[in-house]
C-alpha cells in the first residue's frame, strides 16, 4: 500500500522559532509538524528534535508553576504558550 502526503503552497512555510526547555532553559528550533505527526499527535503545534528523535510539542493547558516537579524535562515555551512534548516515530518504508 502506497501512502502518499499532499503538500501546498500553505504548508511550505516552515518558518522556525524558538522553543526554550523548561529544565535546564535550553533552546531549540521549532518548526510547524508534518501531516504524519498530526495524525499521531492532533493537537501538536511544533516539533523539535532531542537527540535526533523528533519530539511533538502540543499545548499544556497548564502554567509553567504548575508543571509537576521533576517533569520540567519535556516542557518547553515558545513565546508566552508552554507546551508538553511527546516522542513520535514511524517504521521505515
Amino acid at each position: 500500500m502506497s501512502c502518499y502526503e499532499q503538500l501546498s503552497m500553505f504548508t511550505m512555510s516552515m518558518e522556525p522559532t524558538t522553543a526554550v526547555c523548561c529544565f535546564g532553559r535550553g533552546l531549540a528550533s521549532a518548526t510547524p509538524i508534518e501531516t504524519w505527526m498530526a495524525d499521531l499527535v492532533p493537537n501538536g503545534e511544533y516539533v523539535i528534535h532531542v537527540a535526533g528523535h523528533p519530539l511533538v510539542l502540543r499545548p499544556a493547558g497548564i502554567t509553567r508553576k504548575a508543571i509537576p516537579k521533576g517533569h520540567e524535562f519535556y516542557h518547553y515555551l515558545i513565546g508566552d504558550k508552554l507546551y508538553a512534548g511527546i516522542f513520535v516515530g514511524r517504521d521505515a518504508l
